[in-house]
């Protein structure tokens, strides 16, 4: 959109985008990627030890984040 002039539409997308961009730049991004493949059912939230699956307030905080996307994700032209 950027590229061909339609700024309100990137921006649009960038602000949709913006909390899923954000789960990248946390030390449980690991996590956080594999739980949306979990979500979109292209793969599982298995992670190998060292690291544990997200658990609690923070998965369903998570949850809430990607399932709010999903449901508002725009629709291509």
């Amino acid at each position: 959109y950027a590229m061909n002039g339609e700024t309100q539409k990137a921006i649009e997308l960038y602000k949709w985008f913006l909390p899923l961009l954000r789960m990248d730049t946390v030390p449980k991004f690991v996590q956080l990627i594999k739980l949306v493949q979990e979500e979109v059912g292209m793969g599982n939230a298995r992670v190998r030890p060292p690291r544990l699956e997200l658990a609690g307030e923070e998965r369903e905080e998570a949850l809430i984040a990607i399932r709010h996307a999903l449901a508002t994700r725009p629709q291509s032209a």
